[in-house]
């Protein structure tokens, strides 16, 4: 991919050893960036969520980064991973660097993890967004994705998409 103010960029599967990385990236974020991918304020990158992302199961899950070729430095990160017992089932989760938004980095990126599902036989795709998340909504409903809200909760929308 090619940035148009920025050079070129590679996707690439995470490695173990991006976690540097990754905390950069995070720390990059706008706060209302990471509320709106977190569903809550956070200042660091939650041990268990960087644990997740650094150790994926091969089997069901995927993780990528979009990294500006030579620096390593990452764009943006994304992941789907298959349910437990429902491997035709898979939710996705983009987050883009605050200021590199609006530049359809997450359609590329979302558009990637796809294909990656359809690969791998699954049939239906779906992931939360909070409601006031109207630039996220739109990608998914550009993309062909339902967006409905939670049973539980009118904050929360569910965004899926049979492939």
């Amino acid at each position: 991919m090619i940035l148009s103010d920025s050079g070129p960029a590679t996707l690439r599967a995470v490695r173990p050893d991006d976690g540097p990385a990754l905390q950069r990236f995070f720390e990059r974020l706008t706060p209302e960036d990471i509320r709106l991918r977190f569903f809550a304020p956070l200042r660091e990158l939650p041990d268990g969520h960087m644990a997740r992302l650094l150790n994926v199961d091969p089997e069901r899950e995927l993780a990528l980064v979009l990294e500006r070729e030579g620096e390593g430095e990452v764009l943006a990160i994304g992941r789907i991973a298959c349910e437990r017992g429902v491997p035709e089932r898979a939710e996705f989760a983009v987050t883009v660097r605050s200021d590199l938004q609006g530049r359809r980095i997450g359609t590329y990126f979302l558009n990637r993890l796809i294909d990656f599902a359809r690969e791998r036989g699954v049939t239906e795709i779906y992931g939360d967004i909070l409601a006031e998340n109207a630039a996220m909504i739109s990608v998914v409903e550009e993309l062909g994705f339902r967006v409905e809200p939670l049973e539980e909760t009118t904050a929360i929308r569910r965004a899926v998409r049979r492939l």
